[in-house]
């Protein structure tokens, strides 16, 4: 069986257009990366016209999906889903108004083909959910067998948006592989290596010996050329260190 979807014209049945999506998400592979995201071999990846067929399929389903607008539509469907159950049943017209006034309200900001499905899965006997057949379906109920007719649809929504923004990679030559696996060794072996020595605090008589060496240099270019520090600033490191050698014997 092809996996192409068929010309955009053709209205695929809910069960069709799932198993063609299932069948093109089904070539994605997890991101690397991003946990959310999927990536795709180019030569697997969807062409243009299938990319085309997607988005129009999408826009049928955001349709189904949408909320539906005007209350009266709602309350046609529930009274012809109820007239088979207890509604007109020693019931007067005040409280069968009442009764579906709460049906609509439970399904409020549900779409309206979602509801009219699950009202003929009502008529039918074959609910998706548990449901005693002896009784008529309470509000909340009804709005459950309602919500969980929207799964199928939701989910090949989220499948479609995958496919269409799946990231397209090419195979990678022989060639860049070895580079990747050169690359990724030399790296390795960096890390094996042992890093260099911490540069250790100087010790006082360390720290003493280089003020020691900067004072005979500056002591010889004064003789040398005249010019150097300040005389006084000199003495005072003269007088320190004549100190220093004073505290030493």
């Amino acid at each position: 069986m092809s996996n192409h979807l068929p010309s955009t014209r053709t209205t695929l049945t809910l069960a069709q257009a799932e198993e063609r999506v299932s069948a093109l998400h089904g070539r994605l592979e997890a991101h690397p990366v991003l946990p959310t995201r999927y990536c795709v071999r180019r030569d697997r990846a969807v062409s243009t016209t299938e990319r085309q067929q997607l988005c129009a399929l999408a826009e049928r389903l955001r349709a189904e999906l949408t909320a539906a607008s005007n209350p009266r539509h709602v309350d046609t469907v529930v009274t012809r889903v109820l007239l088979g159950f207890e509604q007109g049943r020693g019931r007067g017209d005040d409280e069968n108004d009442w009764l579906v006034a709460e049906y609509v309200s439970a399904l409020k900001a549900l779409p309206l083909a979602a509801i009219h499905a699950a009202a003929e899965r009502f008529r039918s006997g074959e609910t998706l959910r548990p449901w005693s057949k002896r009784f008529r379906p309470s509000p909340a109920e009804f709005a459950d067998e309602v919500r969980e007719g929207q799964i199928p649809l939701k989910r090949q929504l989220l499948h479609i948006r995958h496919v269409l923004e799946a990231e397209v990679y090419d195979e990678p030559t022989p060639e860049q592989r070895a580079e990747v696996a050169r690359v990724a060794e030399a790296h390795l072996q960096r890390m094996r290596q042992p890093e260099p020595e911490r540069r250790r605090a100087e010790t006082p008589a360390e720290i003493a010996r280089a003020q020691r060496a900067k004072l005979d240099e500056d002591l010889a270019r004064l003789r040398a050329t005249g010019h150097g520090p300040d005389i006084g600033r000199l003495m005072a490191r003269l007088d320190q260190r004549q100190g220093q050698a004073g505290g030493a014997r």
